[in-house]
């Protein structure tokens, strides 16, 4: 396939993200294997080979490692991407702490698959908190096309803002099938090339001071973004008044979209989706609401928004 010819394939949601991968002109992969995220990687594998494409790939020692090797790669301007399942993310927790501080260069998005139920892993818990812990932005697909269509923004805005962003495909989103349009794959020319600044990449606490402050104004910004980021943070079925209404998040949006044609209700109960609970689009969310007499907020699996 050329990078000129559309395509429409039935992928897996994970390799709907590994697409999304090569579509937003993704450099460097690294991951560590363990369900629901291990198809990614072997994805990003299949589209390099029948693209002929230049990105280094590889499976690291563990997380850390993993986290570790694809941040200092956006250091150097490339475009960079790390997965792994949600606790795996514990173990690259001492690295995600700094790198909201430094930031990056390149853009750099940690995909990191939630496990409700738990399916496959030792806890269900819920990556939105780790990156409200750690002052990062994440985006919450409700679909494998919305992940696959969530990832160039996330590099844009990682970019635009020089910090880590996170997808949080939960084990519906990454197990699930579901058609995909492929989109051309960009062509990239940027070179590796690292700027000295000891103050920011070698940063002391009189230094990491000003980097947190730098952060907090970095998520205000993004806020602020995210409101008007109608793209994934929207409202089916919008009224001027509701008796009822929905915000839902990730796969609960999916799920309450699908109880509502069911019931036929869907012209009723306005939904507000939010693909981005943090930092949250509080400004659409309190429009919302005031739309509404009663409000039913639906996520999985912790109260973020």
């Amino acid at each position: 396939m050329s990078n000129r010819e559309a395509e429409i394939r039935v992928l897996l949601g994970n390799d709907a993200i590994a697409r999304g991968l090569v579509e937003s002109g993704c450099q460097f992969m690294a991951a560590y294997p363990g369900t629901p995220s291990s198809e990614i990687l072997p994805g990003v594998v299949r589209f390099k080979k029948e693209n002929d494409l230049d990105i280094y790939i590889e499976w690291s020692t563990n997380e850390k490692v993993a986290f570790e090797n694809a941040l200092v790669a956006s250091y150097t301007g490339k475009r960079t991407a790390v997965a792994m399942k949600q606790v795996g993310l514990n173990v690259a927790a001492d690295p995600l702490m700094s790198a909201a501080y430094i930031g990056n260069v390149g853009g750099f998005v940690i995909i990191s698959c939630d496990d409700p139920g738990p399916h496959s892993s030792q806890t269900e818990q819920d990556t939105r908190f780790m990156a409200m812990f750690a002052k990062v932005p994440v985006f919450d697909p409700s679909s494998a096309k919305e992940a696959q269509q969530m990832l160039p923004a996330a590099f844009d805005l990682s970019e635009k803002f020089q910090i880590p962003v996170i997808l949080r495909p939960v084990l519906r989103v990454s197990h699930s099938q579901q058609t995909i349009t492929f989109h051309p794959i960009p062509k990239i020319e940027r070179k590796a090339h690292f700027k000295r600044n000891p103050q920011r990449w070698s940063a002391t606490p009189r230094f990491r001071l000003a980097l947190h402050k730098e952060l907090n104004l970095k998520l205000q910004r993004m806020a602020e973004e995210f409101n008007s980021m109608s793209s994934f943070n929207f409202i089916d079925h919008d009224r001027d008044r509701a008796v009822l209404g929905i915000i839902a998040g990730g796969i609960g949006y999916a799920i309450a979209r699908d109880v509502l044609v069911d019931l036929g209700l869907q012209e009723e109960v306005p939904v507000l989706k939010i693909g981005t609970p943090f930092p949250l689009p509080a400004e659409r969310v309190d429009a919302f609401i005031e739309k509404c007499d009663h409000v039913l907020i639906l996520e999985e699996t912790e109260p973020v928004i």
